[in-house]
């Protein structure tokens, strides 16, 4: 969990929860609300960078 929304939980906080707890086929989870707007802006551009140079692969969920 990102714990974006968390306004206890720093920009570098979200970034880090992300990168330390995902591996192959998790599903990460951004928040679109204003509470987590902040968290959401900053780690969301850096984690698909992050993942992107270790070779992972982004779709999106249809359903």
């Amino acid at each position: 969990l990102s714990f974006d929304w968390d306004a206890s939980v720093s920009e570098q906080e979200c970034l880090n929860n992300v990168i330390s707890k995902s591996k192959p086929g998790s599903i990460v989870v951004f928040h679109d609300s204003v509470k987590a707007s902040l968290n959401m802006k900053y780690a969301l551009p850096l984690t698909l960078e992050y993942f992107s140079k270790e070779g992972y692969e982004f779709k999106p969920l249809s359903f």
